[in-house]
């Protein structure tokens, strides 16, 4: 058994380091590598797995489904990451929401898969609990991976003020695009895959619809945000009017839902989230001050250290739990071999025995349990483990 500041284990794939093909198959892998018991998230510049571990044989094979570029971290530093993860300070934009929603949906649907360790559950809710005191402290609108958007055509482009943005997707991301964009005095349109899906959007934000493949009316666009879940379809119209004029394309897509062929139309003009997520948060436009960093990392350095110490004590409960059930069992084996060596004892000898033998034992035991209830560093609790092969 591991030591309790080692038993938890993150597996990292960030944009940063991974591509997005790289971080799909990984994801891949961990479901297919038999990992009960963890949680998996998966976000457009992350795809990541926590677990508990029982031993090092476990871990290493955990860690042998890492791509190249991504981390495995262990104990504590694992956990200061998934709380780090989870109040927004890893994230392209400091305090982002999106995060903290796809950690609670990755809490629900590895709870609902009935397998889930107690310890990573709880070390999830720690860091959702984290991250929600995180955002009580902000003030002012939430900002979005979409605002990120926003401002890298406004680079590019120049001011979208009383000038036509294009937004291709209804769905959540799609929706912060367009509101973004309205912020920034764009006149938005909004297309989908779906025509209800745009035309819903559209009726709730005050944008206009245009077709999903817009030809080569795409021309009158100063910008354009990608947020599909699948390949944005368009024509040779469209992409020939994209290659004549200078539009800047951001897409949001993970994997990217702009086609290879206008891909190397766009070429230094398109701008793909996992380059948002190697700037980092260089392309947040509002810099957090010094002391706002320095409270979300007080709030981390705080949290992890509970956590830490819950840990410790939940390794020692377990072992206790282990090693009463290993003295239980070994004292009825013997007994039922004592029985069948004395077939014809009668009842009252074989109660006497049986109150002395669980007399014995917990005498035995007694001064073990204890230490463990004192295990500060899991010493005690790995000295246990070792000596009865728990």
């Amino acid at each position: 058994m591991t030591a309790p500041t080692d038993s938890i284990i993150a597996l990292v794939t960030h944009a940063r380091d991974v591509p997005a093909d790289a971080r799909g198959q990984f994801g891949r892998r961990v479901r297919d590598a038999d990992a009960g018991g963890g949680l998996l998230l998966e976000t457009c510049h992350r795809v990541e797995f926590y677990a508990a571990v029982a031993d090092l044989m476990t871990a290493d094979r955990l860690v042998g489904v890492l791509p190249a570029g991504g981390r495995a971290l262990r104990g504590e530093a694992a956990v200061r990451h998934v709380i780090a993860v989870a109040t927004g300070r890893d994230s392209v934009v400091v305090g982002e929401d999106q995060v903290l929603h796809q950690l609670r949906q990755a809490l629900e649907v590895a709870r609902a898969a009935g397998t889930l360790d107690s310890a990573i559950e709880r070390l999830a809710m720690t860091a959702l609990r984290a991250g929600r005191r995180a955002r009580s402290w902000r003030q002012g609108p939430a900002r979005s991976l979409a605002d990120v958007a926003i401002e890298v055509l406004e680079r590019e482009a120049g001011s979208l003020v009383d000038r036509e943005l294009l937004v291709v997707g209804a769905g959540s991301i799609g929706r912060l695009a367009v509101a973004a964009g309205a912020r920034a005095g764009a006149r938005v349109a909004v297309t989908s895959r779906s025509a209800d899906h745009a035309a819903e959007l559209a009726r709730a934000t005050g944008a206009c619809v245009e077709a999903f493949d817009p030809a080569d009316r795409v021309s009158r666009f100063a910008g354009i945000v990608v947020a599909l879940g699948g390949p944005w379809s368009v024509g040779s119209e469209a992409i020939d009017a994209l290659a004549r004029h200078a539009i800047p394309v951001v897409d949001l897509a993970v994997p990217p839902a702009v086609p290879d062929r206008l891909r190397a139309t766009l070429g230094d003009r398109l701008t793909t989230a996992d380059d948002l997520a190697r700037a980092g948060s260089g392309t947040d436009a509002e810099p957090r001050p010094d002391r706002t960093l320095a409270r979300l990392d007080a709030l981390i350095d705080r949290t992890t250290a509970e956590f830490m110490a819950w840990l410790g004590t939940h390794e020692g409960r377990a072992a206790a739990r282990a090693l009463v059930e290993r003295a239980d069992r070994e004292r009825e084996a013997e007994l039922a071999a004592l029985w069948r060596r004395l077939p014809d004892l009668d009842p009252q000898a074989r109660a006497t025995i049986e109150g002395m033998s669980r007399h014995l034992a917990e005498r035995l035991l007694r001064e073990p349990l204890e230490r463990l209830g004192t295990d500060a560093d899991g010493r005690h609790e790995r000295a246990i483990r070792e000596l009865w092969a728990l």
